[in-house]
């Protein structure tokens, strides 16, 4: 009896030895994959005709005059399986550019911006140009401030022209962020009479005005003001994302276009709840939508490669000691329990 007993324990502690064993080796694995996603993907640029600088939107200023063009716009997609579902969709459309409405990530650090480059560059890859509007998600005042943003995509204010349209993106945020500097560039918009110069007008920013309740709408800095600039710009569109649903409004002859089913979890239970992209078609006297609707898809391989681009990575950047310290320990776990079980 005691025999067994001795036999069972000593299987017992060997099968122990072979789980801490799997358990080290997996560790090292885990470690070696989270450096390899790094090495190829974590340092990757959006593509060249991407991003808000003045080259990307001079390029389309020179296109030859067209009876008609088609734009896309998107909000809130945060980098997930479903936007990859939209992009598919998108590539097979004859666009001329597309605009992010903001919230492409799921918060402002250098590590969630490596991960949406990472999938921008691998997954999406558009053929034509993308413009990036700046949301509340896609920066922090310390990991990822505003003039890091503008370093990587471009000016978070500016405009540009198109087949005699005019288009103008603003930087509207809530608190702590001040909204001064694009209600001034409106502003000069409208003292400029820019607008009266073009065929159509469409305003951009992420977070949409408060002008109705089929919507839920953030309060920020300047909402009042804001509203009367756009009534005296008097723009076709305003096209905004942050609400993850879609809402369609028109006062006083501006369509009000809120979209924010890119990717973002939807506003549960809400009219307008579903996953999507508008492609807007502009031809002379008319401005048609066409809405790009697809299935949630919660991609397992992008949410292993975001914890390791965006959460596991920049914690051993950030704790090396530790990091070389817990490599050790595990290591010497390792090689002891591997000479135990050699010796027996």
């Amino acid at each position: 009896m005691a025999t067994q007993k001795r036999t069972l324990l000593s299987s017992c502690f060997t099968w122990g030895k072979l789980i801490f064993i799997l358990l080290c080796v997996s560790f090292f694995c885990l470690e070696s994959y989270i450096l390899l996603v790094q090495h190829f993907e974590g340092n990757k640029d959006v593509s060249h005709l991407s991003g808000n600088f003045p080259q990307n939107r001079g390029a389309l200023s020179q296109e030859k005059q067209r009876d008609e063009f088609s734009f896309a716009v998107v909000g809130d997609t945060k980098s997930s399986g479903t936007f990859e579902r939209i992009a598919e969709k998108l590539r097979k459309e004859p666009l001329s550019f597309i605009v992010f409405l903001g919230d492409f990530v799921y918060k402002g650090t250098e590590g969630e911006h490596n991960f949406f480059k990472a999938e921008y560059a691998t997954e999406f890859s558009f053929p034509y140009p993308a413009f990036f509007v700046l949301g509340n998600h896609d920066v922090d005042s310390k990991n990822f401030p505003i003039s890091r943003f503008e370093e990587v995509y471009g000016p978070s204010i500016f405009s540009f022209e198109y087949q005699e349209c005019l288009f103008v993106v603003l930087r509207i945020l809530d608190n702590p962020y001040p909204n001064e500097e694009s209600l001034r560039f409106l502003e000069k918009l409208i003292s400029e009479k820019a607008a009266s110069h073009y065929q159509k007008t469409f305003v951009f920013m992420h977070i949409p005005p408060p002008i109705s309740s089929d919507f839920s709408a953030r309060s920020f800095e300047g909402s009042d003001e804001i509203v009367s600039l756009i009534e005296k710009l008097k723009p076709t569109y305003v096209i905004t994302g942050d609400y993850h649903g879609y809402a369609r409004i028109k006062r006083k002859g501006t369509v009000y276009l809120v979209t924010g089913g890119g990717g973002a979890h939807l506003e549960a239970k809400k009219f307008g709840s579903f996953h999507h992209a508008i492609v807007l078609r502009v031809v002379k006297d008319d401005v048609s939508e066409r809405i790009l609707v697809v299935d949630r898809d919660e991609d397992l391989e992008d949410r292993i490669e975001r914890f390791a681009l965006a959460s596991a990575y920049p914690w051993l950047k950030d704790n090396l000691l530790v990091t070389a310290f817990l490599n050790s320990v595990v290591l010497a776990i390792l090689v002891l329990l591997c000479r135990r079980i050699y010796q027996n």
